[in-house]
């Protein structure tokens, strides 16, 4: 495995560690595959960049991306497996908020303009930062205004969140790869790609060592791949650590059938 919990997470660039994942979660090699694509993608969008300050450069990167490499989002097959994983972003140009952010922050960092990852609710945002802080959608490329923000933020938690800081503060680059392989295992699941999404769920345990939610998540996989004494493992391990979690009395309920079906099955 690639990510171990030595992992340099914020000395490495973001985009490596997004492909280092990749290969763990398919168990296949594509990392240098993936630092090949990079080094073209570097070399193609460099001639669209000459300005000198850092709003020039910002305003170019986006042009040049969106409409000169024709990246985009995926915006017909969303939860598509490929679209989480880079190589393949890099390959067909298209992928999700994660993805597409992933691969600007590395343009971004090769042209030595400041970038930083938010990860708000329901939808990953660049920011760049200067005496006016530009938010932007990596979907789309279109920057985001508050009204914008508070419109998400309130389709995702509910009409009576309101904007705190909490919600826009930047990301490490640990963060942002856990929220990369949050939405890959989550897309992995409903493509019904389950040995991936339970090396995602690895990948995650790696990063989050003993997070019970992670855990549990893992469990649930498990019992979709039919291996009801791990399922159970893991499940007795969310109960105990997390007895008030509302989850907690279904669990007890599906961990009682898992021990039955084991007990039939010896």
């Amino acid at each position: 495995m690639n990510i171990t919990r030595d992992t340099d997470f914020e000395g490495l660039d973001i985009a490596m560690l997004a492909l280092m994942v990749s290969e763990d979660i398919q168990d296949q090699p594509v990392l240098i595959e993936g630092l090949q694509l990079l080094r073209d993608l570097r070399a193609e969008i460099r001639p669209y960049i000459s300005a000198s300050d850092d709003q020039g450069r910002r305003e170019q990167l986006l042009h040049a991306f969106y409409h000169e490499l024709k990246f985009s989002g995926d915006w017909n097959n969303y939860y598509a497996p490929e679209n989480c994983l880079l190589e393949q972003v890099l390959s067909q140009r298209s992928g999700l908020p994660i993805t597409l952010g992933i691969v600007l922050m590395h343009l971004a960092h090769s042209i030595e303009l400041p970038v930083r990852g938010v990860c708000f609710p329901g939808n990953f945002l660049l920011l760049f930062p200067g005496d006016e802080p530009v938010f932007i959608d990596p979907f789309t490329g279109e920057a985001w205004d508050n009204e914008q923000q508070s419109l998400m933020l309130r389709a995702n938690l509910g009409d009576l969140t309101r904007m705190e800081s909490k919600y826009i503060q930047e990301a490490d680059q640990r963060q942002i790869l856990s929220r990369l392989v949050s939405v890959t295992k989550a897309c992995m699941l409903q493509s019904r790609c389950l040995p991936e999404a339970l090396r995602a769920s690895e990948v995650s345990l790696v990063m989050n060592p003993d997070d019970p939610y992670e855990i549990r998540d893992r469990g649930l996989v498990y019992e979709q791949l039919e291996c009801p004494q791990f399922a159970a493992h893991d499940y007795s391990y969310f109960i105990e650590h997390c007895p008030q979690d509302p989850v907690t009395p279904v669990l007890k309920v599906q961990l009682a059938m898992l021990d039955h079906d084991a007990i039939i099955l010896h």
